[in-house]
């Protein structure tokens, strides 16, 4: 009977009757990544038949057609693909993720999974696996999950995530091994993870309503962690602790009609920030749009303003703005 092979295990199938030396070149120009999936498949195609060799690929008939069955040790010829691919370091640690010294993080794992498929796994966990799973998501994806949650166990989450501080390395295992088999289909060491600053990047990119709402639960049972949350999110008003270079750079990639919807419940400091990192000219425009600018609707300043705030977060993960915050951890010294 024909097995179903996934994308890599087909890849190293076909990289294994290549031989060593073709299958070197050809690892040479995947990037990391791919290397890493390929060489993981090498151990789960060791034992293939026939009819699933032909399926994989007609090319290879001398192959298809020498035994019923291929027998190969796919993990020393992982090895031996790796080293002579990759220079000795590298070679190395790709050898250490193949023998599963090196564990795959948690929240590579849960990347690139589709939102549904990850709230429907991570909806039958237990709360406070919910709030640790959460904490290895990338923000965004973490507030996707979060939107389709309960209001009640929205808060409760959140509370969770604020309250987190370090997973043990047996628990991180499990939970990996349980990810990797029902979605996938480093080193064990504790994980310090979570904390309020978690809960406040996930809040940012929650709609407003629900933001306030959510702080505002936590803050009739924990006032003093709903306080720390409120000066760890980054808000639009927060742009006027950016220094003027990283401004200048924000600048470059709004829209001056957004600019200005965004500008209309700005503060005195935010605006004259602005005006002090682009041009005269342009300052005296700004203003001029402003002045005319009529009655407009809140949801629309606000989604102006979000759209700003996302293009700051964007350019801080490419390292190309500094935020300083409410709490101050991020300042520069």
């Amino acid at each position: 009977m024909q097995r179903e092979l996934t994308n890599p295990e087909k890849a190293a199938l076909t990289l294994l009757s290549l031989g060593k030396d073709v299958a070197a070149q050809v690892m040479q120009n995947l990037n990391e990544d791919e290397v890493k999936a390929i060489s993981r498949a090498f151990l789960n195609v060791s034992e293939v038949d026939r009819e699933t060799q032909f399926a994989t690929g007609k090319d290879f008939y001398r192959m298809l057609t020498a035994t019923e069955t291929v027998l190969v040790d796919g993990r020393e010829f992982a090895r031996s693909v790796i080293s002579s691919a990759f220079d000795q370091t590298k070679s190395q640690s790709l050898i250490d993720y193949v023998d599963g010294t090196i564990k795959q993080p948690i929240g590579t794992i849960i990347g690139g999974v589709p939102e549904k498929l990850l709230y429907g796994f991570v909806s039958a966990e237990h709360p406070q696996t919910i709030a640790f799973l959460m904490t290895a998501m990338n923000p965004d994806q973490a507030a996707a999950v979060l939107k389709q949650m309960t209001p009640e166990a929205q808060t409760d989450v959140l509370i969770r995530i604020s309250n987190l501080s370090q997973v043990k390395a047996d628990v991180v295992d499990e939970v990996r091994e349980v990810l990797q088999s029902t979605l996938c289909g480093e080193d064990s060491a504790d994980e310090d993870i979570g904390g309020p600053k978690s809960a406040a990047d996930i809040l940012n990119f929650i709609d407003r309503n629900s933001e306030e709402r959510i702080i505002s639960e936590i803050e009739e049972t924990f006032p003093d962690l709903a306080e720390t949350i409120r000066n760890l999110m980054f808000t639009f008003e927060d742009i006027k602790k950016i220094d003027d270079r990283g401004i200048q750079a924000v600048l470059k990639d709004v829209p001056r009609e957004q600019l200005v919807l965004a500008l209309k419940t700005a503060g005195a400091e935010l605006k004259e920030s602005v005006y002090r990192n682009v041009s005269q000219r342009a300052a005296e425009m700004i203003k001029e749009d402003l002045e005319a600018l009529g009655p407009v609707k809140l949801k629309d300043v606000e989604k102006a303003q979000q759209g700003i705030v996302d293009i700051v977060r964007k350019l801080e993960e490419e390292g190309k703005v500094v935020i300083g915050g409410g709490g101050g951890g991020d300042q520069l010294v």
